[in-house]
């Protein structure tokens, strides 16, 4: 009786590993106990990149690390891909949060806990979409020995804070705060020059019904700044209240361009490759993507004289001088005739701000 016994526990051990990700367990609380150690580090066929500029090797999460879906680790300095479709009872389609932790602390540790994160990334997906692919950089300057770190509060109901570094539109995210999540841990090394850092909110909605993802960046005027301090002591979080309460506007425009040529392009401001919001510089032949381009200049936008498309070979297509209206969408559409290249670029109309919806994130 005793080895049907050992063998049912090992059985379904060994279930729990290749599933990846554990069923939560009643009333588990906010923490996870660790069932097991081993980690796969191997990249694998899937939609969702991610690189760990970290100088330790990480464990990915997806969702709220007490639901234990623990997607596997990225070796330090490394990048792979992850397969969402093993996540257990996840959508087609939607929004989740990673979250990842120091592969140190994970063997260290009996549980680990939100304290134990130090990194956290949105992600939206679409498995439906077999090209969809999104891509995601762990922050190099995380502190993975957790001994220094800022406070941030997102007091917002509705939005994902994403926050960035130095630029509020084209800084790095270094850091993802879910809604209403307070006096959240963001572990950062101190600057070499003693200097404070410049930090600036990103509000984030992605629609449900069609994942549309909408972002609203905060101004020069909405700047922040703090200084990594001690872990444990008593340091003031910054807070931030959400677009509607800071008045916070669009100041980009969105560019949606379908690529229907056989060729894949980079679409580029002067020799600059964008980025879209997947965080993709490419689009591939016969996808369309949405690419944000800063415009600053009030209601009478911004006008662009560089911006190009590149193809796979080298031939180059500039884009006639246009102005952008932050917050308006456009068009660009690509098409492609006896070896020939032409587009068509168009406003479509003014995206609203969302005031009444609220972001839906799976596992959360």
């Amino acid at each position: 009786m005793k080895k049907g016994i050992i063998f049912s526990m090992a059985a379904a051990l060994v279930l729990a590993v290749l599933a990846g990700c554990a069923s939560s367990p009643k009333n588990s609380g906010s923490t996870v106990e660790l069932k097991a150690k081993s980690v796969s580090f191997k990249s694998e066929p899937g939609s969702l990149s991610i690189k760990n500029d970290t100088t330790d090797d990480v464990v990915v999460f997806a969702g709220k690390v007490e639901k234990g879906c623990l997607l596997g680790g990225i070796k330090m300095g490394q990048a792979r891909s992850f397969d969402l479709s093993k996540i257990p009872g996840i959508p087609d389609s939607g929004s989740l949060l990673i979250r990842v932790a120091s592969y140190s602390t994970y063997r260290g540790k009996a549980r680990i806990t939100e304290a134990d994160v130090i990194y956290t990334g949105l992600v939206v997906y679409d498995l439906k979409d077999s090209g969809d692919r999104s891509s995601l950089t762990i922050y190099k300057g995380v502190d993975v020995a957790q001994k220094e770190c800022i406070y941030v509060s997102n007091e917002s109901e509705n939005y994902v804070l994403e926050l960035r570094l130095g630029n509020p539109s084209q800084g790095e995210v270094i850091a993802t705060l879910a809604p209403l999540e307070r006096n959240k841990r963001i572990f950062m090394k101190p600057r070499d020059d003693g200097f404070a850092y410049d930090f600036y909110a990103t509000w984030v909605y992605v629609n449900p019904m069609t994942n549309e993802k909408t972002a609203m960046n905060s101004g020069k005027k909405d700047r922040r700044r703090a200084y990594p301090e001690s872990v444990g002591g008593e340091i003031t979080p910054m807070r931030f209240e959400g677009p509607s309460a800071s008045k916070i506007g669009y100041d980009v425009a969105f560019i949606s361009v379908q690529n229907d040529t056989s060729s894949g392009i980079e679409f580029r401001n002067g020799e600059t490759t964008m980025k879209n919001q997947k965080g993709i510089r490419f689009t591939a032949s016969g996808r369309m993507d949405i690419y944000e381009i800063t415009s600053e200049n009030g209601e009478s936008g911004q006008t662009y004289t560089g911006l190009k498309v590149e193809f796979d070979n080298s031939s180059k297509m500039t884009i006639k001088p246009t102005t952008f209206m932050p917050g308006y969408k456009y068009e660009l559409v690509i098409t492609e005739m006896n070896g020939n290249y032409e587009y068509d670029i168009r406003e479509v109309g003014k995206k609203s701000l969302v005031e009444d919806a609220s972001i839906q994130l799976f596992m959360e």
